[in-house]
């Protein structure tokens, strides 16, 4: 069962929306409580056919929203429990799996299933000569490349930097300070909590400095300290401050000149500290750039990288499943696997990407052709690849929206040449879609689907050629009304998860009913197949999903 009340539901990657200051003090309280039942695979041998693995888990995050004058402050308190998640044999107590590592605290006695923990605690003001937050705040400096510090609720990833963060406007510039250790989130809302890890308390500190109206140029200038601490809780605060990483960069936008919009940004990187590693350069430097032209109907993008030994500084990252700097990737999100994701993440890459978009009718319908070609030579972490490739990305698509009418669709193929002939490419053909369309009444369909296929090249370990895909379709009545069905599939060897109807296959209904504008009601049924799921250049390996759920979710 999910479970959501709330006085406001409206979101962003910035963090949850705090209500505006009052004159008075206001309380307003938002809960999301969520239980899901999980069924697996997992037999015991005897007795046999004995589903004792299925277990529940339930979410519930509170938070708690406050104002008063120029003063707005919150609370967030996760908890998590897993329940139906022991079973006795021969007179022994066994536990399925362990909500918590052995190095989380608890108040609770060992091997408990029940976990709580205030994640988020805020106090800011708002004022004319700018803003101040004590606690918990995001944080990102230009396009992310230095820091990027946010909410990711589409890849459920809420890290917040907990100390204090200062923005002061003196005229037209903007000076932004922040410092504090990095706060990641424990209790994940969607996906599945088992091994907790304690939470690590990266210290980390930095200043950006804004200058807007030169002209037609802003530009801008930051620097950033990073010590990654290898002590997990507040006692890491007794370590002894290091630079693993500095960061220093500046922008530069400029708007109208010569008819081009665009923007610069170079970061370079030095290495020290745990970061230190032999064989491998003390500095890295990326460098992004991008500028749009609108010749008459049409608007032109250019987009540019240049990224060497940049990733290093989120290597220490990884178990934790969230990065701290993140740079533009000018890849398609929607297709990226197991190796694809690879030069999402490369440290060692040179590209660029261009596009056309041709307003055909004007307001309505605007389809678009774009190219992205990269040269990639690193080859670690999750290159298949032991040669260095060049890839070449075409694309093509459309966006359609007339009325009650609207169509999204794309298609692509993306060619990995790895150097030399006996090691072949990679390749990928990708189409997507969305759609939604009048039926006669007060109905309106919706479909959504995807599909890929993926051809290997040579591998040390050969991998099978696969082909995946997923689609939902949605009928509404009167906006009140939905029934949806999905169909996912799967012939990835690198996916964990099986399907429902077969293997490969996984299917799942879902039916809501919103009584009214304030509530909303859903029982969904069924199964969705694990995978990869990128979000704003960072990625994480979702599981599959089997099971029972029930939402409601209020406004009041």
């Amino acid at each position: 069962m999910i479970w959501t009340v709330a006085a406001a539901l409206a979101q962003d990657v910035t963090g949850p929306e705090v209500p505006p200051p009052t004159d008075r003090l206001s309380l307003t309280f938002t809960d999301d409580f969520e239980t899901r039942y999980w069924v697996l695979d997992q037999r015991l041998p005897d007795p046999a056919d004995v589903p004792v693995f299925n277990y529940i888990e339930q979410v519930n995050r509170l938070n708690v929203f406050a104002t008063g004058g120029p003063w707005t402050g919150r609370l967030q308190l996760d908890e998590v429990m897993l329940t139906a998640n022991r079973y006795y044999l021969d007179d022994e107590l066994y536990t399925e799996r362990e909500l918590l590592s052995t190095q989380v605290y608890t108040p609770f006695p060992p091997g408990a299933t029940l976990y709580v923990n205030p994640e988020k605690v805020q106090l800011g003001t708002e004022r004319k000569w700018g803003s101040l937050v004590i606690g918990d705040a995001y944080a990102a400096f230009g396009r992310g490349t230095a820091l990027n510090l946010n909410r990711n609720v589409d890849i459920d990833i809420d890290t917040s930097v907990q100390g204090a963060k200062l923005l002061w406007r003196p005229g037209a510039w903007d000076v932004s300070v922040v410092a504090g250790t990095a706060n990641r989130q424990q209790v994940f809302q969607d996906n599945p909590n088992i091994s907790l890890l304690p939470d690590f308390r990266h210290k980390l500190a930095g200043v950006r400095a804004e200058r807007f109206g030169l002209g037609p140029f802003n530009l801008g200038a930051h620097g950033v300290w990073y010590d990654f601490v290898s002590t997990p809780g507040f006692a890491s605060l007794a370590e002894t401050p290091q630079a693993d990483a500095l960061v220093g960069g500046a922008t530069a936008e400029f708007v109208g000149v010569a008819g081009f919009d665009g923007y610069v940004e170079y970061d370079a990187f030095g290495y020290g500290g745990d970061l230190a590693l032999e064989d491998a350069p003390a500095l890295g430097h990326g460098l992004y750039a991008s500028t749009s032209a609108y010749p008459g109907p049409f608007v032109v993008l250019l987009e540019f990288k240049r990224y060497a030994n940049i990733e290093r500084v989120n290597l220490n990252l990884t178990p934790e499943l969230y990065e701290v700097a993140i740079a533009p990737t000018l890849e398609y999100e929607r297709i990226v696997l197991e190796d694809t994701a690879a030069s999402l993440n490369s440290n060692d890459i040179t590209g660029g990407r261009v596009q056309v978009d041709w307003a055909a009718v004007p307001g309505k319908m605007a389809p678009f052709v774009a190219v992205a070609v990269h040269r990639d030579v690193d080859l670690g972490g999750l290159h298949f690849n032991t040669v260095p490739e060049t890839i070449v990305h075409p694309m093509a698509g459309i966006e359609w929206i007339d009325g009650e009418f609207g169509l999204l669709a794309n298609a692509g193929y993306r060619h990995e040449d790895r150097d030399g002939t006996k090691f072949g490419a990679d390749q990928l053909a990708h189409v997507d879609l969305s759609l939604n369309f009048p039926l006669p009444g007060d109905f309106i369909g919706y479909i959504s689907a995807a599909t890929r296929s993926f051809w290997w090249g040579v591998n040390e370990l050969q991998q099978a050629d696969f082909q995946d895909g997923e689609s939902a379709y949605t009928v509404t009545w009167n906006s009140k009304v939905s029934l949806t069905g999905s169909l996912d599939f799967t012939a990835n060897p690198l996916v964990t998860s099986t399907g429902n109807v077969s293997d490969i296959v996984y299917a799942a209904g879902e039916f809501q009913w919103k009584p009214d504008k304030a509530w909303t009601l859903k029982a969904f049924y069924g199964a969705q197949k694990a995978g990869i799921r990128c979000s704003g250049g960072q990625c994480r390996t979702l599981p599959g999903f089997e099971g029972a759920r029930i939402s409601a979710v209020g406004t009041f």
